[in-house]
């Protein structure tokens, strides 16, 4: 209410000032009296003019604005969603099979999350990859050629997600394979180094023998990796390992008890 009586009394005040205007400029003879009508209808529709073209812009610039946010907001849900599924991905292929709850969560996530936000052509892609997946979920022991088709499957659904929201970055599969098995290299690096003579029941004084040279014998001294030599020279298994292997060795892959290396006896 107040801001509408505020609004009547600009509008009052404009045409009084207007109407002064003339009015001044007709008694001074600024303006001739006959011509006062036509300069006032003339500015008037100037001014209306510039009005409407004014708010034509201003609504237009509105309108791109609120185009552009939206698309924005659109835009980082989708990037959410997309990462989020691409996590999922990720996950399912860490050990190399597909459980049915994790095939089911990723239809599920499909059909409720992606499609609302992918092209048509992006959603058939990675259904017809789902589909390939949904052969394989519920097998406990896939085949080294099932986990191939696996996991060509599951890098087509991140690499098409990647395209949709044009990151332009690509899962090179042949690399891929190649990081799996130094990833798997490494971790069983990580297994031996924390092997130890109490993690294989191996007591103190335990005769232990080199694969490569059966006449090298050394004994543990304690519950982790020390042992002596035949000279009685204490060191680490992997230490003496090296030393008489004249190169870096694992001491728990080069040492046996009772015909298997210590490694061997962890099962692996």
């Amino acid at each position: 209410m107040k801001k509408d009586f505020r609004n009547i009394i600009i509008v009052v005040l404009s045409i009084v000032c207007i109407l002064a205007f003339f009015i001044f400029a007709g008694a001074t003879k600024a303006i001739a009296v006959p011509e006062i009508p036509a300069s006032f209808l003339g500015a008037a529709a100037g001014a209306a003019i510039t009005a409407v073209v004014t708010l034509l812009l201003l609504q237009g610039q509105t309108r791109a604005e609120e185009i552009k946010e939206r698309n924005v907001k659109v835009f980082e849900k989708k990037s959410a969603i997309f990462s989020e599924y691409i996590d999922d991905v990720w996950n399912t292929w860490e050990d190399h099979k597909v459980t049915d709850k994790e095939f089911q969560k990723l239809i599920g996530n499909y059909y409720k999350k992606l499609m609302l936000y992918m092209s048509a052509i992006s959603a058939e892609k990675i259904g017809k990859q789902l589909q390939i997946i949904g052969k394989f979920a519920g097998n406990d022991d896939p085949s080294e050629d099932e986990q191939k088709k696996l996991q060509t499957a599951l890098i087509d659904i991140i690499n098409t997600l990647s395209d949709e929201i044009s990151l332009g970055g690509h899962i090179n599969e042949d690399l891929f394979k190649e990081l799996g098995k130094d990833a798997k290299d490494a971790e069983a690096r990580s297994r031996r180094s924390n092997t130890s003579f109490k993690m294989l029941g191996i007591k103190l004084h335990t005769e232990l023998v080199l694969k490569a040279k059966p006449n090298i014998k050394c004994w543990t001294t304690d519950e982790k990796n020390q042992v002596k030599d035949e000279n009685g020279e204490e060191m680490s298994i992997s230490a003496l390992a090296s030393r008489e292997l004249e190169r870096s060795a694992n001491g728990f892959s080069e040492f046996m008890l009772n015909g298997k290396t210590l490694y061997e006896m962890r099962g692996k």
